[in-house]
């Protein structure tokens, strides 16, 4: 829902130009295409793009403002509980104007100042200009499910819900962070808080930024908390199941369509059945797959095919082609703002549009269950990696024989190798690791750093939870970082490209610390990942869905570029179109190209984000067509 902007002088008789803002608002259109309101009074100046969803009425226009107009809010996002927080206030003496969640943030923010934040049980990025106390009150939600940029100097702070806004005033320097580029190859995406964008940073989950008299001041309010929950595997069960439906239902409040994302897993599914169990009726739900995937399993439709019949559900497809999908790639790293070293953006645009085009606003999706219940292979990985260290020497030793003859699964060489490494840090760098620091300093060009990535971005997170088990560590560290800055980024832009809201009941953040706290031996047993959500599922869904294997989110990447992209990714890549910016060594990448091709080695992992940057590049700060096909015109922000 929305999308916010905002600058604030530190200096009280500077007046923030109209122009600018209105600049600011209009490049995040997409994100709010009902309405627009803009308030500037001294040396501030707030702007909203609104999408409808609560409160559809004109009393839902932002910014908002208390009864007398000394404290106004603009706001994104979705408070679940306003009702009873409103009822509480009511209470308390205030007076409400309208039924939106809106109003609701500013009159807790009278009765309880910045400590407002810590009562709403949500999906939210907000800006507060408090007239009397001359203060910005900005804040995130708890686990980052909401965007929210900032720039400073010594002269002004800018923030936004989108970067391409803040890149719309003029004031602001656009250039490329080194380390970011550098993290962004490590690990296929840039880690909070920097940005692809030099000075351009995140607020970062659970915090809030008080601006007020000439500085700027960061607090955590919420962090998800280690107090171990002994339960026994049945109440557990009972527990997750009870707590995850009343996340859902709050999720289902809405003044507009409803629907759900189907992919088939379990997590997808967990969620269509338990809506349907509130709503008692069909619920619609969107899958993707791929109009040819060579024979590989890509395409889901078998079990969400499935899933939707067994809930009777209205069910919808959408097909995605190789064409389709280098079409819309400029448009894609546009809208992420920063290029994202995975290819699932695309279908995950072009399924949420379908799911648009069907009249739906709102969609629930599963984000959040693999990282709290350890639904990945290195969460399992983690688990046996002391055991696989007793094996004999031997046995390992043909392991790692057999895996170096595989040059087509990179993922199982490097999962193999993480296996190998005895100590927890080291390990967690390879389960992560894309570019290898050997590898990055062969594609880099030499004004690029190579400092330790990791350290830069992983190693502040475990100073204060050393005491956790390698498990609960490698949740908290994905939980902390991978989460938001892919997964959740990547969920907020391609549904805001469409104007959907994307809702996530997995991260009802009393609901993840009560699963975060769970024992370690209930989330894996033996080779079972979420065992313990597995075993709470079996009353709603088939056992066929609960127990089949994961697939993630998976594309035909590397097929295509072999194959049916080879030509326009190839230009691209090797920069025989005449824009090259000059970070890559080309040669470097020109090998790649060719073992690729040739079917050599499968470097789709490397490929892609080389990929994704260059479009990236082209399109922030080149503004050319970046391959042979014509592509529609994306807007300007040079």
């Amino acid at each position: 829902m929305c999308g916010i902007v905002g600058k604030y002088f530190f200096a009280n008789d500077r007046k923030v130009d109209l122009g600018v803002i209105e600049g600011m608002t209009d490049v995040m259109s997409h994100r709010g295409p009902d309405d627009r309101g803009i308030l500037r009074e001294q040396n501030v100046a707030l702007g909203h793009r609104r999408l409808s969803i609560l409160d559809l009425s004109p009393s839902g226009h932002q910014p908002m403002s208390n009864e007398d107009g000394t404290v106004w809010v603009i706001f994104n996002g979705e408070i679940y509980d306003y009702k009873r927080l409103r009822d509480d206030l009511q209470t308390r003496g205030h007076v409400f104007r309208s039924t939106s969640d809106t109003e609701v943030i500013v009159h807790a923010y009278e009765e309880f100042g910045i400590d407002c934040v810590k009562h709403f049980d949500g999906m939210f990025a907000f800006a507060i200009w408090d007239r009397r106390q001359q203060r910005v009150v900005l804040a995130r939600d708890h686990f980052g499910i909401k965007p929210l940029y900032y720039y400073e100097t010594s002269e002004f702070i800018s923030f936004a819900s989108e970067i391409k806004a803040i890149l719309a005033d003029p004031a602001v320097t656009k250039a490329v962070d080194p380390q970011a580029l550098s993290n962004f190859l490590t690990l296929h995406y840039v880690p909070a808080p920097r940005t692809m964008f030099e000075g351009v940073r995140k607020l970062l989950p659970g915090q809030l930024m008080v601006i007020e008299q000439g500085r700027t001041r960061i607090q955590q309010y919420w962090e998800l908390s280690r107090t171990p929950l002994d339960l026994p595997e049945e109440e557990a069960a009972e527990c997750i199941y009870h707590q995850l439906k009343h996340s859902v239902s709050q999720r289902l409040q809405s003044d507009v369509p409803v629907g759900t994302l189907l992919s088939g897993g379990l997590d997808s599914s967990a969620v269509l059945g338990l809506m349907t169990e509130i709503a008692r009726k069909p619920i619609p739900a969107f899958s993707v797959g791929y109009s040819d995937d060579g024979g590989d399993g890509f395409s889901e439709f078998r079990y969400s095919r499935l899933v939707a019949k067994h809930f009777s559900s209205d069910y919808h497809e959408a097909v995605v082609t190789p064409q389709m999908f280098m079409d819309f790639l400029p448009k894609a790293v546009w809208y992420q703002d920063e290029p994202i070293g995975e290819p699932a953006s695309i279908p995950l645009y072009y399924v949420c549009k379908l799911a648009k085009d069907q009249g739906i606003t709102v969609l629930l999706s599963g984000e959040g269950s693999d990282e709290l219940f350890a639904g990945y292979n290195r969460h399992i990985g983690e688990m046996f990696s002391g055991y696989y260290g007793r094996l004999p020497e031997p046995l390992t030793q043909s392991a790692a024989w057999l895996f170096s003859r595989m040059p087509r699964v990179p993922v199982l060489r490097k999962g193999h190798k993480a296996m190998t490494l005895r100590d927890f840090w080291q390990r967690y760098q390879s389960w992560h690791t894309v570019f290898p620091a050997d590898l990055k300093q062969r594609v880099l060009t030499p004004q690029i750093p190579l400092s330790d990535s990791f350290a830069d971005t992983f190693a502040p997170y475990l100073s204060n939870h050393n005491s956790l088990d390698n498990l609960s560590k490698l949740l908290w560290l994905d939980i902390k970082v991978w989460l938001p800055d892919d997964l959740l980024m990547k969920k907020d832009r391609m549904g805001m490209a469409t104007s959907i809201e994307a809702r996530v009941p997995f991260l009802d953040h009393r609901f993840a610390e009560m699963v975060f706290n769970l024992s370690s031996s209930l989330k894996v047993r033996r080779l079972t990942g979420k065992y313990v959500f597995k075993k709470s599922m079996e009353r709603v869904l088939p056992k066929e869905i609960i127990y089949r294997k994961k697939q993630g989110f998976p594309t035909p990447i590397s097929r295509w570029l072999a194959h049916d992209l080879r030509e326009p990714i190839t230009d691209i890549l090797t920069a025989s179109n005449g824009s090259d910016h000059g970070y890559f060594d080309r040669k470097v990448v020109r090998r790649f190209v060719q073992e690729h091709v040739s079917g050599r080695e499968n470097h789709e992992r490397l490929l892609f984000p080389l990929l994704n940057f260059d479009v990236w590049y082209n399109a922030f700060f080149q503004q050319r067509p970046a391959y042979r096909s014509e592509i529609a015109a994306i807007p300007s922000v040079a």
